[in-house]
């Protein structure tokens, strides 16, 4: 029990001296600055990486926390100084549309949903924050996938498909591949039921944040219910991103681009 305590109480210390700093560390600075043993601060470390709080730079050895450590807290913002965020817009999608609302970062050849929004009454099974699923067939992950290179988007699917142990969800690489090359034409994804059986998921690549994973927003029901709905899904997720770069630029001080998005920014296949 002692040591479950100290753990969790290491975990709060890590996040503050990241607040308190504003720059990234390494193993050996962290636990000197904390004095833990530099072991267990790596442990410790490795363990939030893999959970998607932390992103990792091999040439500086360094750790610095991700998007997924500001949205734990975001809703409380709101609550005590109004709408405005990321959450509440977020939010504003599920209540419009009355399906669920996913926002996910890609993490190997899995996709994370880093928050999650479910719909009450939807009869297919809830979605769980921090839930993996395949980078290659969930609408968060493709369209993820669609800002790397061609060359790239066949390895993680090769490697994905080493590691499937069911046939059926293994991935035809020059499909995949055609697939996302229409995501880059369109501007979006979907999941079309390769994931759960009866549900569509559509999803849409975010403005990225400078020295951060890029992120995704996805809406998902009962695959009827999307297909009625598709354009207007499509319109709404598209002027939650316009309206994400507008704060955005605003907080840079730079001219925003009215109704442009100015992204995504495919890559030469």
């Amino acid at each position: 029990m002692e040591g479950t305590i100290k753990s969790a109480r290491r975990v709060l210390e890590i996040f503050e001296f990241f607040a308190q700093t504003h720059a990234a560390t390494t193993v050996k600075e962290l636990s000197q600055c904390l004095g833990y043993p530099q072991s267990s601060t790596s442990l410790l470390l490795k363990s939030l990486l893999a959970q998607g709080y932390l992103r990792y730079d091999p040439p500086t050895r360094t750790y610095y926390p991700t998007l997924r450590v500001m949205l734990l807290g975001s809703w409380v913002h709101d609550e005590i100084f109004g709408n405005g965020s990321l959450i509440s817009l977020l939010e504003g999608l599920r209540r419009e549309f009355g399906h669920s609302v996913l926002l996910g970062m890609r993490q190997g050849i899995h996709v994370r949903y880093i928050v999650t929004l479910c719909a009450e009454t939807t009869g297919l099974p809830p979605y769980a924050t921090g839930i993996l699923r395949p980078v290659c067939r969930a609408a968060v992950g493709k369209i993820l996938l669609a800002g790397l290179r061609n060359t790239e988007i066949s390895l993680i699917a090769r490697r994905a498909n080493a590691q499937e142990t069911d046939p059926a969800c293994k991935v035809a690489v020059p499909e995949l591949l055609a697939d996302i090359e229409a995501c880059r034409e369109r501007g979006w994804a979907e999941s079309r039921g390769r994931v759960v059986a009866g549900r569509n998921v559509i999803a849409m690549a975010l403005p990225p944040v400078p020295g951060q994973m890029d992120l995704a927003i996805g809406l998902g029901g009962p695959e009827d219910a999307i297909a009625r709905q598709r354009d207007e899904v499509v319109d709404r997720l598209r002027q939650i991103g316009v309206a994400l770069q507008g704060q955005a630029a605003m907080r840079a001080g730079v001219p925003t681009r009215g109704q442009d998005p100015g992204w995504p920014q495919w890559p030469d296949s």
